[in-house]
């Protein structure tokens, strides 16, 4: 099922740029912005938030008849909210890669012919990214349902758009703190934010609220969200370490490049000692790392164990999740979609323990 899905969702952002080429005739307007959002949607991906939209909403809705391709097109809103996020954040972080191929702003500059560094494909990624903001917006309009529902439905979206982006705002300024000075609480806090509200915990509520899904439920879905949210970044932050770009599409050992405080980084001087502790604290507030500081700090971590932990950490997040997921009174079929989900990050799990030199937790 979970691959039926994920193909309707790539067939439907294919429809919906067809539409966008009609109704606004961006390609007019400007080729190059057109052609950039294009081919930025179109590169593959997980499709999870969407994904989950889907299963929220046909596993709660007692309607017998609605229009799917209209479900489909709202549940691009969060793909597309995805792709803004990712805009902006790579600009931010001055990423050079994303699935794969160069990020947008990266884009821009190869269609303009300038420096690869150039701020002129920075500015332009900011925009676009703004554009498919707006795009979102409207692809979330498009479900005929209550209007009352809609209307709330709309209100979770934008709450989570705004939740989202103060957990980048806390993750930007936490970026000038030492490390000592963050607690396992703000970093878990940040998770919850920047991944977890948008990621798991918006998609399934917002399509569950649309569906008429009672209060209580509502509830039990908010924190199954969160528990598959933070699991799901701590798994981000080890693939960061532990993979190569070519097998993840973008940038490896970034978040240390960048000195991200994430839970593997909060662990790893606390389980160094003496010279050990003393050098990744030095080379991690290091600003301009050299790939030798990089590789360094990769082996210090490794050295520290504190990758178990963060395993160890997330196993009990998924379980967690199975057990939310297990008491949700929704559709059998599309509850089991959601179990699949959390299998698909233990299957994740599994890999990165094995990558990680750590046998099973």
């Amino acid at each position: 099922m979970i691959g039926v899905l994920r193909k309707d969702i790539d067939r439907e952002i294919r429809a919906f740029l067809a539409d966008i080429k009609k109704n606004y005739r961006l390609h007019t307007v400007s080729g190059l912005l057109f052609s950039g959002i294009k081919d930025f949607l179109e590169r593959k991906g997980k499709r999870i938030r969407p994904l989950l939209f889907l299963l929220a909403y046909q596993g709660y809705t007692k309607r017998k008849h609605f229009s799917y391709k209209k479900l489909l097109r709202s549940a691009l809103s969060f793909e597309l909210l995805h792709d803004f996020l990712l805009a902006h954040d790579d600009v931010i972080d001055k990423a050079f890669l994303r699935r794969g191929k160069p990020a947008l702003h990266r884009s821009f500059n190869a269609m303009l012919d300038v420096s690869p560094d150039s701020g002129l494909g920075s500015d332009l990624g900011i925009v676009a990214g703004d554009v498919i903001f707006a795009l979102a917006v409207e692809a979330f309009l498009s479900l005929d349902e209550v209007p009352s529902r809609k209307e709330k439905a709309l209100r979770k979206f934008i709450e989570t758009t705004v939740f989202t982006g103060a957990g980048e705002f806390i993750d930007i300024v936490s970026g000038i703190k030492r490390i000592d000075k963050i607690r396992r609480k703000d970093v878990l806090l940040n998770y919850t934010m920047k991944t977890a509200k948008y990621t798991f915990e918006g998609p399934m509520l917002t399509g569950a609220i649309l569906a008429g899904a009672k209060k209580d439920e509502l509830e039990k879905i908010s924190g199954l969200g969160i528990s598959l949210g933070q699991a799901f970044q701590i798994l981000d932050d080890l693939v960061d370490v532990f993979l190569t770009s070519g097998e993840t599409g973008k940038p490896a050992l970034s978040d240390l490049y960048e000195s991200k405080k994430t839970l593997l980084v909060w662990k790893t001087p606390k389980e160094l000692g003496g010279r050990d502790k003393k050098t990744f604290n030095e080379l991690f507030d290091k600003k301009n790392k050299t790939k030798t500081d990089l590789n360094e700090l990769k082996d210090l971590v490794k050295r520290s164990g504190s990758a178990a932990y963060c395993l160890e950490t997330c196993s009990s997040l998924l379980k967690e999740a199975e057990s939310k997921t297990d008491d949700l009174r929704m559709a059998k079929k599309f509850k089991q979609g959601l179990t699949l989900v959390t299998g698909d990050l233990f299957s994740q799990l599994k890999r990165l323990e094995e990558r990680a030199g750590k046998g099973p937790v």
